[in-house]
């Protein structure tokens, strides 16, 4: 009689649960999924685009007041006279139950989260703070960053800026973004506070809907030339 070795009756488990072996950064079922490695965050984060804003935000629907993921306190109009703003609002971990991404993060997000922290010198120098917001539960978020390699852990990159709370959802009702838990979103504030660019993405769980980093660099170089 012939045994199958573990990794072998594993395999034969999964096919016969119907996983296989899914497209990179599409993940199927929660117990087929992987997460992605760099080569396939940048590959993702290579189709994000360089789109006109598409939506429109006064400033009294950006939130200003936030706490991190330390519980510290985070004023957005602290930055005023000083930096512009790059406030990013990612997916969270989605909920939804009518989808394989139930319990998987958006591959969209993990692209957007490594991508902006691989660059955030040049967001520096630009005098801009980036700033993450992070809506609904916060127990995964230890996952979320390692997912996206910004962990700090091994070769990974330590997150270089601040990943703000948005538990209860208030934030992504402000800007009117709310999906599952929220539509991928971003904004640049301009010295004042003003929102001078606001695009909003679909709500699709993997969605590459969503500024560049060279596409966000270009828009704070004209930005900064208006002074």
């Amino acid at each position: 009689m012939r045994y199958l070795t573990a990794a072998a009756l594993f395999a034969f488990l999964a096919a016969m649960a119907g996983c296989g072996s899914p497209e990179p950064l599409a993940p199927g079922p929660a117990t087929c999924y992987s997460p992605p490695n760099n080569e396939q965050l940048k590959q993702k984060a290579s189709e994000f685009h360089n789109k006109e804003s598409n939506a429109k935000v006064s400033g009294e629907q950006v939130p200003l007041q936030f706490l991190d993921m330390e519980g510290k306190a985070v004023d957005l109009a602290s930055f005023r006279g000083t930096s512009n703003v790059l406030l990013v609002v990612v997916k969270g971990l989605p909920q939804t139950t009518s989808e394989p991404y139930k319990g998987q993060f958006c591959p969209g997000c993990l692209a957007q989260v490594n991508a902006l922290a691989a660059n955030y010198d040049k967001f520096k120098a630009k005098d801009t703070e980036i700033l993450m917001v992070f809506p609904g539960p916060t127990d995964s978020v230890g996952q979320f960053l390692a997912d996206g390699h910004v962990d700090g852990t091994g070769d990974n990159l330590k997150l270089p800026f601040r990943l703000l709370r948005d538990t209860d959802l208030n934030a992504v009702t402000a800007l009117g973004i709310s999906g599952d838990l929220a539509r991928p979103s971003t904004y640049i504030l301009d010295k004042k506070g003003n929102a001078v660019f606001a695009y909003v993405g679909a709500a699709g769980a993997g969605t590459t809907d969503r500024p560049s980093v060279q596409a966000l660099l270009d828009r704070l170089d004209k930005l900064n030339a208006k002074k």
